[in-house]
């Protein structure tokens, strides 16, 4: 048995935008306006952190149109790369990684349900966290359309509700009497507005994240050679472009030196004034859902990295006490063809984290340098899977090979500045990653049955 080829290009679209829209966009541009100094940059960086994303993903729509199978990632380290790397990518994200992310963003919503609720019991939270993840759990157990029509539904509402706010920023709400003037970043010389432009592109560029994890249904997408590339190109450049709509309202409505003021009341200041009360409970809810349709994206896209990973060392590990971890994980589902076995795992291990750990946050953090490193290595495999797997029907990447050259450039200078700030936590992390090298050699060494 193996997975069905259910998902065609408005749930792959869905997918990989609601994959990008969490609480960012509601969040981040009161913390740029600590760094920007005129409204132009504020722009530049919005528009700069899209065509970053969009050299990315762009490359990673070529990558997957070449390997249109689950788990795409895993899938091209091995090839480019061989065995090893692909492990040790689906190491990093069936050990932590993935339930964490899973866990983190459950835990925010299970916070958003209490304070809407006028609770401040903690295991209220957690309760709440779990069951969402086991909602999403249970539609993407009923089959790979199912997750796809719910993240449709979620999505649209998700933009629905942040051009109201666009709408209302823009021809409700009374604009700023006067725009803002801040201190100038200009004459710190070369170097100085090198770290201020990279501090901005700190503070923006993960508010694109998530479009990586659409790359995991690749296996039940339609017509991946066209409808994938379509996917991810499409989605962030209407990303972006609503996050620059969005943006233009909130400066409309709060110069910059309000911004700074609250930075965190950003965008339901704009809501209130264009909606008056009823605005910021709006608000409330659409950041709600927010959370939650990326919470379904996560439940939906990373347990087919599992299931990817688990069946390529599945028949290596039979006969030791491993076997029946990468037969569950494996397992498809009879009637559906979804990886219901990787699904259950991907939902009780972001349980685990939620009950034991309250947050899997901090541990997260330990994987951002291996885990960009990953990624950094995915968009490069492009230099070999072209010339491995292209057709002449194939998808060509435009620009190539700048533009994979371009997200190669930047994240690793991004990878350099996470191991300075931040070097305990990334030593942890590389040691955690290293510590899957014995199971790696043990596997190995095995002959597929």
């Amino acid at each position: 048995m193996t997975l069905k080829r259910k998902l065609g290009l408005p749930a792959v679209l869905a997918v990989v935008m609601g994959d990008m829209m969490g609480s960012g966009i509601f969040f981040t541009p009161g913390q740029l306006a600590t760094v920007a100094t005129s409204e132009w940059q504020v722009y530049f960086f919005w528009a700069l952190c899209g065509f970053i994303t969009f050299c990315g993903a762009i490359t990673l729509g070529e990558i997957s149109s070449l390997l249109p199978r689950a788990g795409v990632i895993y899938h091209a380290l091995t090839e480019a790369y061989g065995p090893f790397a692909g492990f040790m990518q689906a190491w990093i994200m069936v050990l932590v990684s993935g339930p964490g992310a899973i866990a983190g963003v459950a835990i925010l919503f299970g916070e958003l349900v209490n304070n809407a609720l006028g609770s401040q019991s903690g295991n209220a939270q957690l309760a709440w966290a779990s069951a969402a993840i086991l909602f999403f759990a249970a539609i993407n157990l009923r089959g790979a359309e199912w997750g796809g029509r719910t993240q449709i539904v979620l999505t649209a509402i998700k933009i629905i509700g942040l051009l109201a706010l666009v709408g209302g920023g823009i021809l409700l709400a009374t604009p700023a009497n006067t725009e803002s003037l801040l201190p100038s970043a200009d004459g710190q010389g070369f170097l100085g507005f090198i770290r201020f432009v990279g501090l901005g592109i700190a503070i923006v560029l993960f508010t694109y994240d998530g479009w990586i994890d659409a790359s995991h249904v690749a296996g039940e997408v339609q017509n991946p050679n066209r409808n994938f590339p379509i996917a991810m190109g499409v989605g962030v450049v209407c990303i972006t472009l609503i996050y620059l709509l969005v943006n233009y309202a909130y400066l409309r409505v709060l110069p910059l030196q309000q911004m700074q003021a609250d930075p965190t009341q950003v965008a339901s200041r704009v809501a209130e004034a264009a909606f008056g009360n009823v605005g910021g409970i709006a608000l409330n809810i659409l950041i709600w859902i927010s959370i939650f349709g990326a919470l379904g994206g996560l439940v939906m896209t990373l347990p087919r990295l599992f299931f990817a990973a688990a069946s390529e060392y599945r028949d290596r590990a039979i006969g030791t006490l491993a076997s029946p971890f990468f037969r569950a994980l494996s397992w498809l589902a009879p009637k559906t063809a979804v990886p219901a076995g990787a699904i259950l795992f991907g939902a009780a291990m972001a349980i685990f984290a939620l009950l034991f750990f309250g947050s899997f946050s901090r541990i997260v953090t330990f994987f951002v340098v291996p885990f960009q490193f990953m990624n950094i290595l995915m968009v490069a495999s492009i230099f070999r899977l072209r010339a491995r797997y292209s057709t002449a029907d194939s998808f060509r990447l435009p620009g190539y090979p700048v533009v994979p050259c371009i997200f190669i450039a930047v994240m690793a200078l991004f990878l350099v500045a996470a191991f300075y700030y931040n070097p305990l936590d990334s030593l942890i992390g590389i040691a955690l990653t290293l510590a899957g090298i014995p199971v790696y050699l043990a596997l190995r060494g095995r002959p597929a049955a």
